[in-house]
């Protein structure tokens, strides 16, 4: 516990007041509608008098500090102003929302990395956050993501911000590059409405015919897409090649983000150089072996035969696709 203290200092020396804001990341909002009874328990709301300029949606709140009784017990007046401090230098939240403001992150020794974070209550009512979803983001890729029981936190008044410590272990690494600029921790309720269908469904006989080109361009696109709005479906093209036949061979990764399995029965293909626009190849694809389950996702080989190919001499370096179905 308090690791992040160790962040907050330069050789035995504190950091200025102008250093510490630089180490508030971009915080995360949502609204607390979106999080359900497993996520979250909302107790009742305080009355309007304790909150007077809380009394209509849409308008910005201030937030105070709130220690967890045993932080308050173990820091000392110092630590405390500093988390005082931080805690100030953090925007006004609109009424209604929950959310999450990093300020710490640090590799431990034993494996994997501790975050130090603002749990954060715009809202005139106590909170307890429960099992909620947490991904650590670096420079805007998915680095760790987990889901975690935050009873131990416990209760957050009304318009207060607590900080706590999460411990992100490795096996919650989605890869192992630690090269970055910027981080950022990102709050997900389920029923927001963006989906991240992450959950990567590969058959194992597909897996056997892709090469490693093929699975590294899986594995990256799969975690850095951006979400889907709920109730969607998307598909997008990780890879693309030519058999020593001439086939064409494109690898296409779909995307459910509806709340049933898609299935479609038909996929009309088109695929297209960049440069100058021309039509590479196109056609109809019996689509009915393919089903992808509510909000995961699963890769798709669809390959042209040689006789349909229109530019045989394409230049497949960069391409772009239009697929109906």
């Amino acid at each position: 516990m308090f690791s992040f203290f160790k962040n907050l200092v330069k050789q035995d020396q504190k950091v200025s007041e102008e250093e510490l804001k630089k180490e508030l990341r971009e915080e995360s909002l949502v609204d607390l509608n979106e999080l359900d009874e497993l996520e979250i328990t909302k107790e009742e709301p305080v009355s309007q008098e304790a909150a007077p300029e809380a009394t209509e949606p849409g308008i910005k709140v201030n937030t105070e500090l709130s220690l967890h009784p045993e932080w308050e017990a173990q820091l000392d007046n110092e630590k405390k102003y500093t988390l005082r401090f931080l805690q100030a230098e953090l925007p006004k939240m609109t009424l209604g929302m929950v959310g999450v403001t990093g300020f710490s992150l640090m590799p431990q020794p034993q494996g994997g990395v501790t975050v130090a974070m603002f749990f954060r209550n715009g809202s005139p009512t106590p909170v307890s956050f429960r099992k909620i979803r947490l991904t650590v983001y670096l420079d805007d890729t998915p680095f760790a993501r987990m889901r975690l029981d935050l009873s131990d936190l416990g209760t957050i008044p009304p318009f207060s911000s607590r900080p706590w410590e999460v411990h992100f272990p490795a096996e919650s690494f989605l890869h192992d590059n630690f090269d970055f600029q910027n981080w950022k921790v990102m709050l997900h309720g389920v029923k927001s409405p963006y989906v991240w269908p992450n959950e990567l469904e590969l058959d194992p006989e597909m897996e056997a015919r892709m090469t490693a080109r093929q699975k590294d361009r899986l594995e990256a696109i799969a975690y850095t897409l951006p979400p889907l709005k709920a109730g969607s479906v998307e598909i997008t093209g990780f890879d693309i090649g030519k058999t020593k036949d001439g086939r064409l061979v494109i690898g296409l990764l779909f995307r459910n983000g509806r709340f049933s399995d898609f299935n479609p029965k038909v996929l009309k293909i088109a695929v297209y150089e960049k440069e100058g626009g021309d039509l590479v190849a196109s056609g109809m694809i019996d689509a009915k072996k393919i089903r992808v389950r509510s909000k995961t996702s699963r890769p798709w080989m669809v390959v042209f035969p040689a006789e349909i190919i229109k530019k045989k001499d394409a230049n497949l370096r960069d391409w772009y696709m239009e697929i109906t179905t």
